[in-house]
């Protein structure tokens, strides 16, 4: 008889105990949308979380984890090439669309080998997909008007917006290697779900 995944056990002990999404996560003192995450099997409860869920569901994290299925689940974990990946997005500065193709090459190679990087690099690469369609779809919207003649915008207004723009990312790629650092999970969460 095939084991059950982690997802698959939380979500039936909640099931098994009427509780919604909603009341789990108010009850486990976490955020819904990592719940939800969990629940999917797209993010992993770790440490706190794990914790935290064990005991709003009234089970041990032992009892939690015992009929779940961790042989297709990495086990070695990095927070290290974690950060790494997430700064990897910085390359923006010196690589044309280094922002997508760093993060895409490392977490292509390491996805399957440390945890939280399959979670993590979907979520850094779908956010740097956004942030490049919005920054260069919007340079080049203006450029075509202007080549219409139809606006006129300053060439030094546009790298002043475009500049502007870099350090936005840049802050936010900086920000949330903390928020890494610190075992939050929840990053990331605005941005177009290109990679499922």
């Amino acid at each position: 008889m095939s084991k059950i995944t982690i997802s698959e056990q939380i979500r039936s002990l909640r099931k098994s105990k009427g509780l919604s999404q909603e009341s789990l996560a108010e009850d486990a003192c976490i955020n819904l949308r990592t719940l939800q995450r969990i629940e999917t099997g797209n993010a992993i409860p770790r440490g706190e979380t794990l914790r935290l869920l064990a005991q709003a569901l009234g089970v041990s994290i032992e009892e939690l984890s015992m009929l779940a299925d961790a042989s297709n689940v990495p086990t070695e974990e990095d927070q290290g090439f974690l950060k790494l990946m997430n700064l990897s997005a910085l390359t923006l500065w010196f690589i044309p669309f280094g922002n997508i193709l760093v993060p895409l090459a490392l977490w292509i190679f390491k996805k399957d080998a440390i945890k939280g990087v399959r979670e993590l690099g979907k979520r850094i690469l779908n956010f740097q997909i956004t942030w490049s369609l919005i920054t260069y779809g919007l340079g080049l919207i203006i450029m075509f008007f202007m080549l219409k003649g139809s606006v006129f915008v300053h060439p030094f207004i546009m790298m002043a917006g475009m500049l502007l723009l870099y350090f936005i990312n840049s802050i936010l790629v900086i920000t949330t290697n903390r928020r890494i650092t610190r075992g939050e999970e929840d990053v990331y969460t605005y941005s177009l779900k290109i990679i499922f």
